[in-house]
């Protein structure tokens, strides 16, 4: 259990000077939360790490973090044997070099996108053999459309992957364009329900919400409904390609399905799509290999009847504190949040040389005693600056 510091005796302690006693309570309590605020681009304590998993998929490379994250810490394969040659060691790296992928290396990058931050993860030991290709979307035979959408028509010129995708008008009217692809060939697992069934769709505009299917046939299918965010968690965006998906361990049954069950068709619904043209490019059916996933929680703060972190800050969003609500963290933590508070509540006040002189003395102790306890993990960024244009071991093109 992590050593918890109350409200209450910050507060006592501070007060406890003379120059500081004056102060209203919930400047002290604001004052606190801007030296955390201060601290955090300064150090992350391992107080703050936390362990979670994450599903990696062949060929998906951008994720959802986890609600808490602030910085990734490292992510692991916990299957793998715990030799050094076999584990991922990912190499944290920019945005850039990631998506531009200039060697064979498993990456990781964090990515911001319209105020939206996920992972971009590449795992290159996953076996194909995880991946089934439902359709390439490149013939409109297989392919209906009913309600608000019109026929789908093959597209040579704008699409994902391979050399086509499936274009189709839609006309808002009934509030639900279905989408229809009947499999050339039917799919059948008995571990589908270890598996992601994935779709990619180009959206003139963001519709209410997304539904997708996998039908055995009309009376027999699973569904997620109600999508309004990609895979990686952002927002659908419009005249951009979405990768949406469903977990088929947790979609809706309808009906009967069975470990033994044949799936014969896909279903995409475009619930409250705006009139235009939308594409849509490859499904498949994905299983994942789980990962540790660990990262520096933004949670500083245990609330009431809490024993872990489940808040940023001692204010919640709601501008309300309680001086029974905790810091989590080592005492020398705890010193240093309250020196750093205080530092900051003497700014608009006179203060004797001596007494500044000696609370400067004991943060700085606190900070040489934390320093010296816990190193950061927070992984440094790694880019290639060279690149040749052959082997020079054995001078073969490369």
């Amino acid at each position: 259990m992590a050593e918890l510091t109350n409200l209450s005796t910050l507060i006592n302690r501070m007060q406890r000077w003379q120059v500081l006693s004056t102060v209203e309570e919930q400047y002290l309590v604001r004052d606190l939360d801007e030296a955390l605020r201060t601290l955090k681009r300064t150090i992350r304590p391992p107080w703050n790490l936390k362990k979670g998993s994450l599903k990696v998929f062949s060929g998906v490379l951008e994720y959802p973090v986890a609600s808490d994250h602030d910085e990734l810490a490292f992510l692991d394969d916990p299957k793998n044997p715990s030799y050094y040659s076999d584990r991922p060691r990912f190499r944290y790296t920019s945005l850039k070099e990631f998506y531009e992928n200039p060697d064979d290396r498993n990456d990781l990058a964090e990515i911001w996108d319209e105020g939206t931050k996920y992972l971009g993860v590449r795992y290159n030991p996953i076996d194909g053999d995880q991946a089934v290709r439902l359709d390439d979307a490149e013939d409109d035979d297989y392919w209906t459309g009913s309600g608000d959408a019109g026929t789908p028509v093959e597209d040579t010129t704008f699409y994902k992957f391979g050399n086509g995708s499936i274009r189709v008008p839609i006309t808002s009217s009934t509030g639900t364009a279905t989408i229809k692809n009947t499999l050339l060939t039917a799919y059948s697992d008995s571990e589908y329900k270890k598996k992601y069934h994935f779709k990619w769709v180009y959206l003139d505009a963001v519709p209410t919400s997304i539904t997708l299917r996998l039908h055995i046939d009309a009376s027999n299918y699973l569904e997620t409904s109600g999508i309004t965010t990609q895979f990686n968690g952002q927002s659908l965006k419009a005249d951009s390609w979405n990768l949406v998906a469903q977990d088929l361990n947790t979609a809706t049954e309808t009906g009967t399905i069975s470990t033994t069950s044949s799936f014969a068709y896909e279903e995409c619904d475009l619930v409250g799509a705006s009139t235009g043209t939308y594409y849509f490019d490859k499904s498949e059916i994905l299983e994942w290999s789980l990962m540790d996933y660990w990262y520096y929680s933004n949670y500083n703060i245990a609330t009431v009847g809490e024993e872990v972190a489940n808040q940023e800050y001692f204010m919640n969003s709601s501008e309300v504190y309680s001086t029974d609500s905790q810091l989590v963290g080592d005492s020398e933590w705890a010193d240093i949040i309250m020196y750093e508070a205080m530092l900051i509540a003497l700014t608009d006040k006179e203060v004797k040389e001596n007494v500044m002189s000696l609370i400067y003395s004991k943060r700085s102790q606190a900070w040489d005693d934390l320093i010296s306890k816990y190193p950061s993990l927070e992984p440094l960024m790694t880019t290639l600056k060279y690149r040749f244009t052959n082997d020079f071991l054995t001078d073969e093109s490369i």
